[in-house]
């Protein structure tokens, strides 16, 4: 049978129906510090840590030892009010956890048990138990795998590697984690790693300061684009950094990121932090990512395997070192509110633009203020959090495709190894659009060449993208509209997972990346003929129907047979 995943959204108000933990006092809200709130511990986390030591890590009669203590950890926990015990993050003054908090140290204690998982089940579970706990205990646990604790076998950073470090724009998320790593001790061993695109707000850059001044043992680490030169004997190689936007634009254009944001992305921000953790061989990053942001995010784990080889992934061994590394969001399950109530209890600098009302802070010409409007459903302020990121003309909000079904056929390759039935898609409401398949895409899309002024919109899309899951409200609304308002627009849909994009009269046609991906296919005088146009906009409803009923123009429609659209 298909795994379901055990929350289907974060506690809401603080509360889970899987038990009950005091909650920290740095996550209360502003006129609840110090009460007590509730939120989820669940018996299955005993359940995982029995099976660790049925896999023989420990004697029997430590697995009974363990979980009475377990069992009288819950008891102490859940009787202290206002208290955070090995669980909070920090205290309303800024300083560090009580560390030496019994039942807390218990419980970290009996987390460090877990291993890292060696299949895909084993990251299910692994994150069944992980959602279920505080971001202090995720990091701990974290790095205790490659540190060893206090007093263990430690493998610490030396000779240039760091096995596990925090990467970080110094947004809010980040900067509550920044302050749990130095509140338990773990800065020490963490580097820290920013990237400077070289496009970012002055403020931005100013902040730098601001937070070395406040955590004076902070290894903090920048990357910046490569600075290129040709060499006769080797090429086009990379020769230091890239100090100034001036230096940027002018070896790459100004105009870039309006041109090609995917190579603006890969040259400011993904090389450089690729080139980071190779050479200090990182094993584990920690970012800042959360659920409740939205759009592909909306289905994250704690612990994600990120793979950087286009090599197949071998189903016995789907975790291989060599060819990705592991993803920590420890503040996955968190929303905005709890994330800021950690920032202002502890009195935690932050960038000043957030005072000006943005609310997700990058570069200078793709940050704007938040717009409600942007999203299908604004009613919380998770919801339009990001929405002023990647504004204008650019949408970023799609699941990379080489990644995303590498990710899919591994997990339906585990579940056939395990002997369970092939894993069912979610079904995604697309309001009667109709569902092409790679027989008949090709006829669908020329059968509008009979009927010219007519408009085809195909979406290309994955049921098992968060994405395309946040987007299908979207969609379902563009074709019901469609259907009873245009006659000479349909509306159609491709799922890329079941097989690759096909060609049209055996030329590619359809570019598609990652999706959610739109495409208008509009249909000109001329008999055959069709102009594939591919939507670049944000994913908001009011923008995509815009461009759905646009009229095509008459110099589109009387293109010549040299169009380089055919």
């Amino acid at each position: 049978m298909a795994r379901r995943h055990p929350r289907s959204s974060p506690p809401r108000d603080g509360v889970s129906d899987l038990g009950t933990v005091p909650l920290a006092s740095g996550d209360a809200t502003d006129d609840d510090v110090g009460e007590s709130k509730k939120v989820g511990f669940t018996p299955r986390w005993t359940r995982s840590l029995r099976l660790a030591f049925l896999k023989g890590r420990r004697r029997t009669l430590a697995l009974l030892l363990l979980l009475s203590a377990i069992a009288l950890a819950s008891s102490l926990l859940a009787t202290r009010a206002g208290r955070a015990a090995g669980l909070r993050s920090a205290g309303p003054g800024g300083g560090s956890p009580d560390k030496h908090d019994g039942a807390g140290e218990m419980l970290a204690r009996a987390l460090f048990e877990i291993p890292l998982p060696s299949s895909v089940d084993e990251l299910d579970e692994l994150n069944e138990e992980l959602s279920a706990l505080e971001p202090d205990l995720i990091l701990r646990w974290a790095h205790n795998l490659f540190f060893g604790g206090s007093g263990g076998d430690a493998r610490r950073s030396g000779g240039g590697m760091h096995p596990l470090v925090q990467v970080t724009s110094f947004g809010s998320t980040g900067l509550a984690i920044l302050h749990i790593l130095f509140g338990s001790g773990m800065l020490e061993d963490v580097p820290v790693v920013t990237m400077d695109t070289l496009h970012l707000f002055p403020e931005s850059y100013e902040f730098y300061d601001t937070v070395r001044e406040r955590y004076p043992s902070l290894d903090l680490a920048i990357t910046r684009p490569s600075r290129y030169i040709y060499s006769s004997v080797d090429g086009v190689v990379p020769s230091g950094t890239m100090r100034t936007r001036e230096e940027f634009d002018g070896h790459h254009g100004a105009d870039l990121w309006k041109t090609n944001m995917t190579k603006f992305t890969q040259l400011t921000k993904v090389d450089p932090l690729n080139g980071y953790l190779a050479e200090h061989r990182t094993e584990m990053w920690i970012t800042g990512r959360r659920r409740s942001t939205g759009g592909e995010r909306s289905d994250m784990e704690v612990l994600e395997f990120e793979y950087n080889v286009q090599d197949e992934v071998d189903a016995d061994e789907p975790f291989d070192p060599g060819k990705g590394r592991w993803k920590l969001n420890p503040m996955a399950w968190k929303t905005s509110k709890e994330v800021w109530n950690i920032i202002r209890s502890n009195r935690l600098p932050y960038n000043p633009l957030y005072d000006k009302g943005y609310t997700s802070i990058g570069d200078t010409m793709t940050t704007g203020l938040p717009d409600a409007t942007s999203v299908v459903d604004a009613t919380a302020v998770d919801a339009i959090e990001r929405s002023g990121r990647f504004f204008g003309d650019l949408n970023k909000t799609e699941c990379g495709l080489h990644s995303h079904l590498k990710r899919v056929k591994l997990k339906k390759e585990q579940a056939l190894a395990n002997g369970e039935e092939d894993l069912a898609p979610p079904m995604l409401d697309c309001g009667g659009c109709a569902d092409l398949t790679a027989e008949d895409f090709e006829s669908s899309v020329l059968e509008g060449a009979a009927d010219a002024g007519s408009v085809l919109i195909i979406e290309f899309y994955s049921p098992w993208c968060g994405g395309c899951q946040a987007f299908a409200p979207t969609f379902r609304r563009l074709v019901e509209h469609l259907a009873s308002e245009r006659a000479n627009v349909r509306a159609v849909r491709f799922d890329v997972t079941e097989s690759d994009v096909p060609t049209v009269g055996g030329e590619e046609k359809f570019l598609v990346t990652g999706t959610p991906t739109l495409y208008r296919v509009e249909y000109p005088i001329e008999p055959g003929k069709f102009y594939p146009v591919k939507y670049n906009g944000s994913h908001d409803y009011s923008s995509i129907l815009e461009w759905a009923t646009a009229r095509s123009s008459r110099r589109r429609l009387e293109r010549s047979d040299s169009d380089e659209y055919n």
